[in-house]
């Protein structure tokens, strides 16, 4: 009887995750550019989540982690950039504004599109998106839980970190 009611059981707890992660490559940096410097401060403005997440984040990628079964190396540390949090906030606002939770915009719009209207040029992007943690503590802990999230954030090819969130309807984006 129990099995009978196992993929419903399955297809349940996989919903209720309440994350999502979505990974966009363009072309590759040139080999030559510089990497992020292993430490940099939240630009002035920067609210007080931004820089618990900047901080977060780059306590993670500094040490190293376990991203599912992958075992990810220690690697530089991001900066928050302001035009990466409008595009997070501005997604975090449209998710809250449809109380839907996805990586595709009330518009269409995918992660690159929030972007590059943005105004950033970007060669690489990710973004996690996650709805119903209470605190930048409890979404991290979930998002570090999660292999695609966690890739995301240890993401070597990122120098760039934006965030946003209301409604605890929460979006990282990460790029180049």
């Amino acid at each position: 009887m129990f099995l009978r009611f196992l993929p419903i059981l399955l297809l349940l707890a996989l919903l209720s995750c309440g994350c999502e992660t979505d990974i966009v490559t363009g072309e590759p940096a040139a080999e030559d550019e510089p990497t992020a410097p292993v430490a940099d401060p939240a630009p002035d403005g920067a609210t007080a989540m931004a820089q618990e997440f900047l901080q977060r984040v780059n306590a993670v990628r500094g040490s190293g982690c376990l991203c599912g079964t992958t075992r990810m190396p220690a690697v530089p540390a991001l900066r928050l950039h302001p035009q990466l949090s409008d595009a997070a906030q501005a997604h975090s606002e449209d998710q809250a504004r449809h109380r839907k939770m996805q990586h595709l915009g009330s518009d269409g719009s995918r992660v690159g599109d929030r972007v590059t209207r943005a105004g950033f040029t970007w060669r690489a992007v990710g973004e996690n998106v996650a709805w119903n943690y209470r605190s930048v503590e409890a979404v991290m802990r979930a998002w570090l839980e999660s292999e695609g999230h966690c890739k995301n954030i240890m993401g070597a090819n990122y120098q760039f970190l934006g965030v946003g969130e209301r409604d605890f309807y929460w979006t990282q984006v990460f790029a180049r």
